[in-house]
């Protein structure tokens, strides 16, 4: 989180203020969201301060997940369904590129995210302007 927090004061400060399993190189993202719809991203965080940056654009009637996890990043086609989890209840269960999965809530007002490993993030969302000044930066 403190690098994700770092670039978030750093853009700040500077400015002022799948249905489908590819995934795709970050020097093409122009090319796969350019003319997308912007729906929404997450930033969290887990118990050992481990971040994660998810975005989620529509192109085309198809979605398309951008993930940054501080260190690599992937843009790739995911599905979406509703389902429910233990513990937790409704939850939005999305898989990329056929493989990754993870569930999407709000507790308390508070987005929070949980692997298909048990890992919690929970976080905050971020406008498009942030996340894009992000990808600028892959």
């Amino acid at each position: 989180m403190k690098k994700i927090i770092t670039l978030l004061a750093l853009v700040t400060m500077l400015t002022g203020s799948f249905a489908t399993t590819t995934a795709f190189a970050a020097n093409d993202s122009a090319q796969y969201i350019s003319g997308a719809r912007f729906i929404n991203a997450f930033h969290g965080q887990d118990e050992y301060n481990n971040e994660i940056l998810i975005a989620m654009y529509e192109k085309d009637g198809e979605l398309i997940a951008y993930i940054n996890d501080g260190i690599s990043h992937v843009y790739a086609g995911c599905t979406e369904k509703d389902t429910t989890m233990n513990q937790i209840g409704a939850v939005e269960q999305y898989t990329v590129g056929g493989t990754f999965v993870f569930n999407f809530f709000e507790s308390n007002g508070i987005p929070a995210i949980v692997m298909d490993d048990g890992t919690v993030y929970a976080g905050e969302y971020l406008s498009e302007y942030v996340v894009t000044e992000v990808m600028k930066l892959d």
